[in-house]
């Protein structure tokens, strides 16, 4: 199964830019960043997304999870959004409406076999 992650954030101008970049280090394991004017772009692949399947184990919000990431399936790609405050504060909150304060930060998983890595990350709960 092979994937790439991209995961992106809008920089507003009353926030840091350093700070953005933590939210998003809070919650994946990027192997290359991109940070420009206004926003932070991190990539990565195979195991950079370990650390947000272990999140959502730990927290047992893989349901809730599964069913944000099923929505946001198109073709070969995985989209979804988590709160940029939460992550910067170290947990992890997937949104599903453009609804959090300092905004989001917006995942995209490409991959082969899109049911496969869900079901890694969320695996189905009964």
């Amino acid at each position: 199964m092979n994937y790439e992650i991209y995961a992106k954030a809008s920089v507003n101008p009353t926030e840091d830019m350093d700070k953005v970049i933590k939210a998003i280090a809070n919650v994946i394991e990027y192997d290359e960043i991109e940070i420009g004017d206004d926003y932070v772009c991190a990539y990565g692949w195979m195991e950079t997304i370990k650390k947000l399947g272990d999140e959502l184990r730990e927290r047992k919000i893989k349901g809730a999870a599964r069913k944000i990431m099923l929505k946001g399936i198109l073709a070969s790609k995985i989209h979804f959004k988590l709160s940029k405050q939460a992550a910067f504060a170290g947990t992890l909150n997937l949104v599903d409406d453009s609804l959090c304060p300092l905004g989001e930060i917006d995942v995209e998983i490409r991959t082969d076999d899109v049911q496969k890595v869900i079901d890694w990350i969320a695996p189905f709960i009964e």
